[in-house]
């Protein structure tokens, strides 16, 4: 998985500089494993179209910031409230942790600063039983990710949603774009159908009646590209008793992170695409796609 990246200058020939940058990866052995002896020559990085040479490889020690993202149509199910608080758990051991519940308006329940378990539990005890229709998913992502800006550490948006067709007054490449300038890695994890007490199924606010079919466009766009660009997962579920191992796998990425550094010459100009290759047998690396130019 890939987060925030780093870029520093370094001094060049003829007042020119090289650019040294940094980025977050996961890499796993042939049995799904997280390895814990990554090397440099385990990789080949290319920037720009063009390979790169690597400084380091070491297991990242910059702190974790995740925005923690509940879309409110799923906060009545007790088993995703569950899952919820146990990762945040997990993931406030060794980082900052912000929860956000999303509907009809953006609210910030708990703040990075927060590091008390009580007060995320009260927060989440707090989740409306029945909630409020209809949400702006992506518009809510476009702010949180831009407030990340501030952030110094490893930035991450986990967001818990379900898969509906939603207007959105942002578009995809507004989130995207914000994803790509802040150095933010988006993990999602979706429900495509639920049954419990027909919230989801039946209720006719979660769908668009003779709206533009580009609004669901967008919503999709955005849970399915983000991770893909950022280096984050999207993880599709049929049911919410399958939230807990889910999360346990993006928790299990968050910690096991590699800080891959690697240079950009003086005078070279990068486009910002970026491919991160395993260069070692049966291991395999997942990094981001796209960063800022240079």
């Amino acid at each position: 998985m890939a987060a925030a990246a780093g870029v520093s200058l370094l001094a060049g020939a003829q007042g020119k500089v090289a650019v040294q940058r940094t980025v977050y990866v996961v890499a796993t052995d042939s049995a799904g494993a997280h390895v814990t002896d990554l090397a440099p020559t385990d990789l080949k990085v290319q920037d720009g179209g063009r390979e790169r040479a690597i400084l380091r490889v070491e297991p990242s020690r910059s702190r974790l910031k995740v925005a923690f993202v509940i879309d409110e149509l799923l906060s009545a199910d007790v088993s995703i409230r569950i899952a919820a608080f146990q990762s945040i758990q997990r993931i406030a051991a060794s980082g900052n942790v912000a929860l956000f519940l999303v509907g009809r308006r953006n609210e910030k329940l708990v703040d990075y600063n927060t590091s008390d378990m009580l007060v995320f539990r009260d927060a989440i005890n707090g989740f409306p039983i029945r909630p409020q229709y209809p949400g702006n998913l992506v518009e809510s992502l476009f702010e949180i990710i831009k407030e990340q800006h501030a952030l110094e550490g490893r930035r991450v948006v986990v967001v818990l949603a379900p898969e509906i067709p939603q207007q959105s007054s942002v578009t995809a490449n507004g989130v995207l774009d914000q994803l790509r300038d802040n150095g933010v890695a988006l993990y999602a994890v979706t429900i495509t159908v639920s049954s419990r007490g027909g919230t989801l199924v039946e209720s006719p606010a979660t769908r668009l009646e003779g709206g533009d079919l580009t609004s669901e466009m967008e919503r999709e766009r955005v849970l399915n590209d983000g991770p893909k660009q950022t280096g984050g997962l999207h993880l599709s579920l049929l049911g919410p008793e399958g939230f807990g191992a889910a999360l346990d796998r993006v928790t299990g990425e968050l910690l096991h992170q590699y800080a891959v550094t690697y240079v950009i010459p003086a005078g070279v100009k990068s486009d910002g695409r970026v491919k991160i290759e395993a260069t070692r047998k049966g291991l395999t690396v997942r990094g981001p796609n796209l960063m800022p130019k240079v």
